[in-house]
């Protein structure tokens, strides 16, 4: 396992421990990987057709994720 690899499987026993979840929804995963630092700064490579617009975001873009934290900021 790499260190990346080790780092996301950590953050995500955290998020269920902390939250009392079993099975995190694809919008938990997603959380967790905004606030490891994570943001969409390129194209896609992966062709997931024409219901879905790509798009990109400034690396020091906010996570997104806490509303009430970031507003206050």
């Amino acid at each position: 396992m790499t260190a990346e690899q080790f780092l996301f499987v950590q953050a995500i026993e955290a998020f269920k421990r902390v939250n009392g979840k079993s099975f995190p929804t694809w919008t938990d995963v997603l959380e967790v990987v905004r606030r490891l630092g994570y943001r969409k700064t390129q194209a896609s490579e992966l062709r997931l057709g024409d219901k879905v617009e790509d798009w990109t975001e400034r690396p020091d873009a906010p996570a997104g994720v806490d509303r009430l934290s970031e507003d206050a900021a």
